[in-house]
Formats: structure tokens, sequence, C-alpha cells
């Protein structure tokens, strides 16, 4: 990530007690023998009467108290998990604002549809990469996961909100831990990222499956001729080399592999400087190409550019009506895989 922002979170707790009581009680009544010819057995009876009493009663006060006992601890447990019921929901909707829009309904009903089943699998080990994948070249790396077949399907869903995460993590784990939060955390990568750092307004476009192109993106509003539309600068990533970068994709699963392959370019971050590999793992990294091999009905194709080849943001070439496709020319970056390591 080209810039990064920090904030803090905080965590609130709450302790509930309950309590609960009970009692009960009983008249025990004993019969004596009235046997005329029986006094010293009577008054033997009544003496052991009196004894038997005291300990009758508090065999049966002891009964109550281990009765009432769990009585009490269940009392006390359903309290808590009541009170740790209103707590999660009052949590809940205080998070409410970073939930995606309505203008990601689009995307919200596809992953009904159809999802990525494998973004919770686990991270390939090293030893179990391909035999010398330290000097594959981008195009053996392709190849290797069979990524031609995948480019070629145009219904592929879009990356779900586990996906994103789950790559993301896979990043902070193989390239950069230092990432703590991302900048654009404020809302969820399937909305994009904060174009102003700190600020929780994402770019002007949502992701949808584009006619033809697979996924792509929309215009969310009207946006006007000049305006920045993508700010990559705030919202792509890094990776230092080429090592890495095949560190990263050979730790995941074979789509999101080939995801990966499909998104990164290569670009200096400065005029003159040296290039770099670069990802977006946000919705950004959806933006598809307008060049010659794509015109709509009214021959119109690229919309938003950057300045240059080292630049990161993105300008709209023209007038963007709300709902048209966001549309760029990536031969604007130079390519050749050998500069950064993998040719």
């Amino acid at each position: 990530m080209i810039n990064r922002s920090s904030n803090v979170s905080a965590r609130r707790s709450n302790d509930g007690s309950s309590s609960s009581s009970g009692g009960g009680g009983g008249n025990i009544v004993v019969l004596a023998d009235h046997h005329p010819s029986s006094k010293t057995k009577e008054r033997r009876s009544s003496s052991r009467s009196r004894f038997i009493m005291p300990l009758v009663i508090a065999s049966f006060t002891l009964l109550i108290m281990m009765v009432g006992r769990p009585l009490l601890l269940l009392s006390s447990s359903s309290s808590t998990k009541d009170d740790d019921a209103l707590l999660q929901l009052k949590s809940d909707s205080t998070t409410s604002l970073r939930k995606p829009s309505d203008a990601s309904s689009d995307y919200t009903s596809s992953r009904k549809q159809t999802t990525n089943n494998n973004s919770n699998d686990k991270l390939t080990p090293k030893h179990q990469f391909p035999k010398g994948w330290q000097t594959f070249s981008y195009d053996h790396i392709r190849h290797h996961f069979n990524c031609r077949q995948r480019s070629k399907d145009m219904n592929k869903p879009l990356p779900s909100l586990d996906d994103w995460n789950f790559m993301r993590r896979t990043y902070t784990q193989i390239v950069d831990n230092t990432i703590k939060p991302w900048n654009d955390d404020l809302i969820p990568p399937t909305l994009g990222y904060s174009i102003v750092p700190g600020v929780p307004v994402p770019p002007p476009y949502y992701a949808k499956l584009s006619p033809g192109k697979g996924r792509g993106l929309f215009a969310s509003r009207y946006i006007k001729e000049g305006e920045l539309v993508h700010d990559g600068t705030v919202s792509d990533i890094i990776f230092p080399n080429a090592m890495k970068f095949r560190e990263f994709v050979f730790s995941l699963p074979r789509d999101f592999a080939c995801d990966a392959a499909e998104w990164v370019w290569m670009q200096p971050l400065e005029k003159g400087g040296d290039y770099h590999l670069l990802i977006g793992i946000n919705i950004s990294a959806l933006m598809n190409s307008g060049g010659k091999d794509w015109h709509d009905e009214e021959g119109k194709t690229v919309n938003t550019v950057p300045e240059s080849g080292y630049e990161g943001k993105f300008y709209a070439t023209r007038d963007i009506e709300e709902g048209e496709e966001i549309l760029t020319d990536y031969d604007v970056y130079y390519t050749k895989w050998s500069l950064v390591g993998l040719g």
C-alpha cells in the first residue's frame, strides 16, 4: 500500500449479575401412643419425637438448599446470556454504517447465487509449491494455474468480503505485516476504499457483472469531466520484489492466484523511478480495459485514465453518466515483466 493511515478501536464490556431466592417450610405432627399401661413408652415416644423433628426439619432444609443452588446458577447463567445478547445487539447497531450501501445491491444478489468456495482455505505451505517456483516467469505462473481457462469465464462471481479479506490477510502474512489497519478499513473493500484517508467515502463506482467483459465497475452517480475517479496511491499495495509476488501467488488457492495474476501490473512510482509490482485488493481491481477491442453502441470507450505512466490517480476524460461502465486504458502502463524480475 502506498500510503497508510491508522485508527484506534475501543472495546466495551458490561458486567451483569442476577440473584434469585427461594424457601419452603412444613409442619410435622407426631402421634403419641396412649395405651393405658404404657406410660413409660409414651414418655419415650414423646422424647424421641423431640429429637426426630429437628432432624427431619434440618434434612428438609438441606434438601431445599441443594435443589435451590442449581436453580440459582441456572438463573444467573440465563441472565448473563441475555446481557451478552443485548451487548452484541448494541455493538451491531453501532457498526451499521460500515455495511455495504444500496449501491452494491447487484453485488450482494450475485454473491447469493454463486461464490468462491475456497475463500476460507488455508494458505499453501512452501513445501507444496511447484519445483523451481523461485524462477517462475509471469507466463509460467499463469500456465501453472491454468489461468487462461479461468480468464475466458465471463461469469466469474464478484469477490465477496471474505474473499477480499482472505487476500489481504495473505498479503499481510507473506509480504508486509506492518499494515495495521488498511487505510481503507472504514468501508468494506466490496465498496472500494476511502478516497480521503480517514473519511468513509468510497469512490464513485460499484462492482457488478459487465456484459461481455465479466466483472466490472459502474458509475454510482454522475461524474463530471476532470473529476478524480480512482486514487491508487491510497488503495494499491506494492510488492518489494518478484520473489515476494511469487510467494504470495503460490500461497493462494487457484482461483485467487489467477485473479492476482490478472490484476497485477507494473509501473514506476515517480518519473524516472524503478518499476514495481502493484495490485489493488478491493473492487478497483475489477476496472476493465476500454481499448480498441471494446466499443459500445455509441463508440464510447475509455472514460478515465491516469495523467501519466507513473501516476496512480485516474481522472474522468469526459462526463460519465450514472450506471455507465468505468473503463480505462491499461496501455498507459508499460509492461515488460523482465524489468521486475518476472521475465
